[in-house]
């Protein structure tokens, strides 16, 4: 898999709702364990949607197929990573601050945080999209599914993100930084999420 387009696409899977889960999960009295179900719930969702993706394309040939010489589904997802990019931008001022499910992070349950993990990186477009554009890569460079393992891992330095601030901060600067981070990503994550996806469309052109 291309090392150019591991980073852009492991910051597109994490930003958004996927980082502020983990903002709000090192504020809970068992923040480590509660963080390292949900980073083990992200990364093992998406292996597991990128392997289905990626086998369907396999099998499908869906990498090979072609309209006027060009390879279709390649195309498709350049669209829909530019339906993705203006419809950030468009929302870039509603999204002022989290979710209102977001406020049962801190009383949730394990098993409850499991499956958020789970939703997030098996359900949000974006996700999809980018699990879908995995699969195609490999499928393109006649690759095999182990040849994403770096995006894996890129992904799980992403969410370690939040578990980096609770070791390196005592509890008091902890929840002010926090304050910081999470008003930053929600008026100014599209941001990122914009210059990413626009780089990863020049590299698959």
């Amino acid at each position: 898999m291309s090392e150019t387009a591991i980073l852009p696409l492991a910051l597109t899977v994490m930003l958004g709702p996927q980082i502020l889960v983990g903002m709000l999960l090192i504020m809970r009295k068992d923040a480590i364990k509660s963080s390292l179900i949900y980073i083990l719930s992200i990364v093992s969702t998406l292996m597991l949607t990128t392997f289905l993706y990626y086998k369907l394309i396999e099998n499908t040939d869906l990498h090979n197929v072609s309209m006027g010489g060009r390879p279709f589904l390649k195309y498709v997802l350049i669209l829909f990573f530019i339906i993705l990019i203006i419809r950030s931008v468009i929302n870039r001022n509603k999204i002022t601050k989290p979710p209102k499910w977001m406020k049962g992070i801190s009383s949730a349950s394990l098993s409850e945080i499991f499956f958020i993990g789970f939703f997030l990186i098996a359900f949000m477009p974006t996700d999809v999209i980018v699990a879908f554009s995995v699969g195609n890569i490999l499928n393109g460079e006649s690759g095999n599914f182990w040849d994403a393992l770096p995006f894996f891992g890129a992904v799980l330095l992403v969410s370690l993100f939040p578990l980096t601030i609770y070791f390196s901060l005592g509890r008091s600067k902890r929840a002010k930084y926090l304050e910081n981070v999470n008003n930053w990503l929600n008026t100014h994550g599209y941001l990122i999420n914009v210059v990413v996806m626009v780089f990863f469309i020049i590299l698959m052109l």
